[in-house]
């Protein structure tokens, strides 16, 4: 299958985005606020159908040995500037290991860029959000990336810095690798350090586990919501695609997270 038409890589009968104000849509704009106001996290199950699936993953992985190699100890928030005494959740590292694809690594004529690029999938991503603008990055980095972990692999607890994460799911591995996370566990008013050190600690009992198949498309809020990957194990790769948009247009990815990647040991020069 060549791919060429997005019917042949989204299951439109299920998913009629390309019919904007339909019925069908507007059941899933409905369901989608609830699940996100709800659990942080809205799921459309096989949005992408099965053979563009392994022909992305197949893509992705060949990618690997070109890939970033990612490794480093990191906070789970972003850094506020105050210095922090040993044991606070702010001065508690975790362990993040993966390989990444970048954007300027994925072909023009890929079927992933195909579906990044699909603008039926913008617009309804902007009338979910409900955002007046909504606008694909142009980060030659990490507007359309890809994290591919292995055995031992992990990302570790964290909060986002942006409000919002759009995924599929492309291949599960044998074992673990598992989407973990708090809803909401932190607000604007309240950091709520006792229940984050909490989870830390494998010690609160409402930390949830995604059950995330292949072809999801997963729309996440993990800004206020703890999460994280849990270690990959056996010998087939754990491989997800991230599409990245901005309410103002022109976004880039600062600079210090590109020379991040630089300091980690990438296979290939960026």
């Amino acid at each position: 299958m060549a791919l060429d038409d997005i019917a042949d890589i989204v299951d439109l009968d299920r998913y009629p985005l390309h019919r904007p104000d339909s019925v069908a849509e507007h059941a899933l704009l409905c369901a989608g606020r609830a699940a996100l106001k709800n659990r942080a996290l809205f799921t459309l199950p096989g949005f992408v159908r099965s053979q563009a699936v392994a022909a992305m993953a197949g893509e992705l992985e060949a990618l690997v040995p070109a890939a970033c190699r990612y490794q480093a100890e990191r906070y789970c928030y972003t850094f506020d500037g105050n210095a922090w005494p040993t044991g606070h959740p702010r001065a508690t590292t975790h362990l993040s290991r993966y390989h990444q694809v970048l954007n300027h690594q994925i072909s023009n004529d890929s079927p992933l860029r195909r579906l990044y690029c699909w603008e039926p999938l913008r617009e309804f991503l902007r009338r979910l959000m409900g955002y007046d603008t909504f606008y694909r990055s142009e980060c030659p980095h990490l507007a359309l990336s890809s994290k591919i972990a292995c055995e031992g692999d992990v990302d570790g607890w964290h909060f986002d810095s942006n409000d919002v994460v759009f995924s599929v799911l492309l291949q599960r591995p044998e074992g673990g690798g598992h989407f973990e996370y708090v809803p909401y566990i932190r607000t604007d008013q309240d950091e709520n350090y006792d229940a984050v050190a909490a989870v830390f600690e494998g010690q609160a009992e409402d930390v949830q586990c995604a059950e995330l198949s292949v072809g999801d498309l997963n729309v996440f809020q993990g800004d206020q919501t703890l999460h994280r990957v849990s270690p990959v194990h056996g010998r087939r790769r754990r491989i997800v695609a991230l599409f990245c948009y901005d309410r103002e247009p022109g976004t880039n990815f600062g600079e210090p997270y590109i020379e991040e990647l630089r300091r980690c040991m990438p296979a290939t020069k960026i």
